[in-house]
């Protein structure tokens, strides 16, 4: 464990990797071809891990979810204080569709792909381009949206991050780089392949500076066959930000288009 709590990486094998090319080295293109070597044994390693966790999570039957919908409560912290709690409903579908209501329904954020609008006490308003910026870009951090959709990016780079260690649980890392360079980092339990922790740094918003974000999973259920995190931890800087434990959870419902439309004004 390193410092601020992050998970210490080291890449297995690199000192012998680095002990060959400086040999072949000797004779020209050697360590180019090394290098190329070693990239593409820790894409095929990262891949592969992503794969058993696919299927940890439910196989055919998680990357066939179309929607969820999710009930429970939010609890909101400053510097692991807590500040703040309330009841959430929220529904998603692929794969740019969500909709949280908070307080009964009194706050509803709605989503559809660059669209978005916001109901506060029955005042209606659209979302503004940095609402609507920050909605895609938390999706682009969203685990079921990169797990599902995201793989399969055009220039996306996948890293093996070695083995190590996060709090009791021995867990093996993978990171994946888009074609923006934007860096995440899943790391899954060695023995159940499940998702136990997400690192991504989350880029300024309002008054927010850029941050170093990690979100945990804890407290798996199946779901219509489907493994979901019935808590989930946001670390932000290193404090606690915000914690969601989940009620419920239903896969696949016949939701309705209005949900994610312009509500009437």
């Amino acid at each position: 464990m390193t410092a601020g709590g992050r998970i210490g990486v080291p890449f297995q094998g690199c000192i012998i990797s680095v002990l060959i090319c400086g040999s072949v080295g000797l004779v020209g293109l050697g360590p180019l071809f090394c290098q190329s070597d070693v990239l593409s044994q820790s894409e095929r390693k990262a891949r592969g891990i992503l794969k058993k966790t696919v299927e940890a999570l439910g196989g055919q039957a998680y990357l066939a979810t179309r929607n969820i919908t999710m009930e429970g409560k939010v609890f909101q912290f400053r510097r692991d204080s807590l500040r703040g709690s309330g009841k959430f409903l929220l529904f998603e579908e692929h794969p740019l569709k969500r909709r949280l209501e908070l307080n009964k329904g009194k706050i509803v954020l709605i989503n559809n792909g660059d669209q978005g609008w916001k109901i506060e006490y029955k005042n209606i308003t659209d979302q503004t381009p940095e609402e609507i910026r920050n909605f895609r870009i938390k999706m682009k951090h969203s685990l079921g949206h990169i797990l599902r959709l995201r793989r399969g990016e055009k220039d996306m780079k996948f890293r093996y991050l070695g083995k190590s260690r996060f709090h009791i649980i021995n867990v093996e890392g993978v990171k994946l780089i888009d074609a923006e360079g934007d860096e995440i980092k899943i790391y899954v339990n060695s023995r159940t392949s499940l998702p136990v922790k997400m690192e991504f740094e989350s880029p300024p918003r309002g008054k927010r500076w850029a941050s170093e974000d990690e979100r945990l999973f804890h407290n798996y259920h199946v779901v219509g066959g489907v493994k979901i995190p019935f808590t989930i931890i946001l670390n932000s800087n290193g404090y606690k930000f915000s914690e969601m434990q989940l009620t419920s959870a239903v896969i696949n419902s016949n939701l309705s288009e209005s949900l994610f439309s312009s509500p009437q004004k």
